[in-house]
Formats: C-alpha cells, structure tokens, sequence
C-alpha cells in the first residue's frame, strides 16, 4: 500500500471532511488560475509597451483603473484577493472548532473512534495533522502564485506593505492559518457546540489578527531620514517604495514638530517659515525591512500557536481523562 494511502484514524478523516476540502480546492484554485491567467495575458499582450507608442499618459491611466487592460484586471484581482485573505484564518479556525471537532463531542461520535485503538490524543493529533497539512499546502501555494502575479502591477495599487499582500507575499499568512487551527482545536473541546465554537474561534483569531496587524510595523526598528530643506510641507526625504510613520520638521534645537501639529481649521499654517525650523524628518520602514518584519511576525504567530495546541491536549487529558 502506497505511503500516501491514508489508514486507521487518517482515513477516517479523509474521508468526514473530504467535501469541504475539495470545494474550498476548487473555489481556491479557480482564483489562482484566473490570477496566474491573467498575468500570463499580461506578459504576452504587453498593453504598456504598445501604449509607448501612443497616448503615454492617457494608457496608463485606463492600465490603472484596469479599463479593460490585462493589467488592470489583474490588480484588480490581486487587490480583492488581498482584502479576502486576511479572513482566511478565521475561516479555517471556525472550520476546525465546529466541523472537525466540537460537532463530533456534541453528537458523541467520537466514542466510536476511540473504542477502535485510538487514543483520544491521536484522535487530536490526527485531526490537527490533516488540517495543518492541507492549511500549509494551500497557503503556499498562494503565496507563490501571489508573488509571482503581482510584478506588473504592484507599482499601480498594490504595494508590500498592503495588509492583504503582506501576509499573501511571506510566510505569515501559513502562520495565522495554522494558528487558526490550534486555536479552533482547543475552543471545539472548551466550547463543545459548533456553531458557538465557529464563533469564538473567529472572533479569537480575528482579534489575533487585528492586534499583531496594528502593531506590524513597531516589530522592527524605523530609519529615521532628514532633510536641511524645511521650504515646502511635502516631499519627504525618503525612498518612494517606503512605508512613512512619522514625518515633521525639526527644530533648532533638535526637536520634532509634526506635520499634524501645523494644521489648523484654516488649513496649514505655515511651520516652515517659523525661525526656529531647520529642516524636515521622516521615519519610515523601507522595503527592505519586508522580510525582517515578515520573520519577526510570523515567529510571534507561531509561538502563539505552539501554546493553543499544547493548550488544546491539556484540554483534552483533563476533560477526557
């Protein structure tokens, strides 16, 4: 019998959740390959380069507001993909902790498993393998196809520190996913009701997400960037690919005087003709703190993920003992 073959408890869970699998395959893979499609479209119509030759401006223009251009309808997939793909962990929790786990200890099903020479910790084990598997397979599958997609367009709309397209371009979208499924198998035990169980898991990886998503871009240390030119309120001293923070001008005396402190109900007031200012700043992360950011991030999720499943087998030897 081939390896791959699953037996035993692998079986048994291949063949409960073998339907949703392969519709969420299906639904994944026809939005993979109308993205890979396009961008293949992009490489062979070469719109921009034809608009060389013509109206410059007025093509790229229709190119970013994706009027009918291979172009602008590939952004404009890459850009909903993005936007959906932060709820990709909830999903997959509330997956796990209502169909995988809480619906089988509410109906009792589970007894049937663990009569057959299944301990209840392979039971879990199991089940968390399947889930993680099929999790770690579809999301770097994304992320390839994502990163492989997005150069022609990313200079439009789409940048690297998009929250969808920075979790779909590193390894931090398997991480949030993966913690999705720890936690829905330890709130399916606690919680033991599925649809209930479907609804705190969401709500707790959400959260998860929502909180490390506020707090991305303090995980990594800022350049600081300045400039003696304090003339005009725009025109910050950094690279263009950059993420800026913070910007303002500087004092004489080394202080920092925010742009938002410069505005009034009248509109800007003019710091920059005040005599005390010396210059501009700026603190930013540029692009090369991507993958920085991404490690320092994706290490965070997954320590938080290593705690729920040992939380989840606790769970499960002390109520089922």
């Amino acid at each position: 019998m081939s390896v791959l073959t699953p037996t035993g408890p692998r079986w048994a869970v291949v063949r409960q959740h073998h339907r949703p699998v392969r519709v969420a395959a299906a639904l994944l893979g026809a939005v993979l390959a109308l993205a890979a499609g396009l961008r293949v479209w992009v490489a062979f119509a070469r719109d921009e380069a034809a608009c060389a030759a013509g109206d410059t401006l007025g093509c790229e223009e229709r190119i970013f507001n994706g009027q009918g251009t291979p172009s602008g309808l590939l952004r404009l997939t890459l850009e909903l993909l993005s936007v959906g793909l932060p709820f990709l962990p909830l999903l997959v929790g509330a997956f796990v902790a209502g169909p995988m786990i809480a619906r089988e200890l509410e109906s009792g099903t589970y007894k049937l498993a663990w009569t057959q020479s299944v301990t209840p910790a392979r039971w879990l084990a199991t089940k968390l393998a399947f889930a993680g598997g099929v999790v770690a397979a579809a999301t770097v599958l994304v992320t390839v196809v994502y990163r492989a997609t997005l150069g022609p367009v990313a200079t439009y709309a789409l940048t690297w520190h998009d929250r969808g397209g920075f979790m779909a371009q590193g390894p931090t979208l398997a991480a949030y996913c993966l913690l999705g499924v720890a936690v829905g198998a330890l709130v399916g035990q606690l919680v033991r009701r599925s649809i209930a169980a479907m609804a705190v898991t969401g709500l707790v990886t959400g959260v998860v997400v929502l909180v490390l998503g506020a707090l991305r871009w303090d995980l990594w240390p800022t350049v600081t960037s300045t400039s003696g030119d304090p003339s005009r309120a725009t025109g910050f001293p950094a690279p263009e690919d950059a993420l800026p923070l913070d910007s303002g001008f500087l004092t004489v005396n080394g202080d920092r005087v925010p742009y938002g402190s410069c505005w009034r109900s009248g509109g800007f007031d003019g710091c920059a003709n005040r005599a005390d200012i010396t210059g501009k700043y700026v603190e930013y992360h540029p692009a090369a703190h991507f993958w920085n950011i991404q490690l320092v991030e994706c290490g965070i999720v997954l320590a938080l993920t290593a705690l729920a499943a040992f939380l989840a087998f606790r769970a499960l030897r002390r109520l089922h003992a």
